[in-house]
């Protein structure tokens, strides 16, 4: 369950991907979601999956959220362009939690 406070906690993609490790490691999901944090980046992908997303913070203080795709579904992920920016923590977080949704919807029709 996310608490208000825990939201104020988050100010960084390193504080982010932290939270979004122990989330996932809590809930036990069978998706083996990887989080991978580096130079200030963090990239949320699942191995069986196409796509994921990528979130940093611009030089503004600005969140940015940018969509990622294989093509060959390999694990080599590129950016598609699409992007979405915000200045609240909680979109972020509710653009990660709707990623996870579609990916458990995804597979359980497969």
């Amino acid at each position: 369950m996310l608490r208000p406070e825990d939201v104020e906690t988050i100010l960084t993609t390193r504080d982010l991907s932290a939270y979004l490790k122990d989330m996932v490691q809590k809930d036990d999901r069978e998706l083996k979601i990887d989080i991978d944090y580096q130079s200030g980046e963090l990239c949320i992908n699942c191995p069986e999956f196409s796509y994921g997303l990528s979130v940093k913070i611009d030089p503004y203080g600005v969140w940015v959220i940018s969509e990622l795709l294989s093509q060959e579904n390999d694990g080599i992920f590129n950016k598609s362009g699409n992007l979405h920016k915000t200045e609240s923590t909680m979109t972020v977080l509710r653009a990660v939690a709707s990623w996870i949704v579609d990916l458990e919807e995804s597979s359980r029709n497969t």
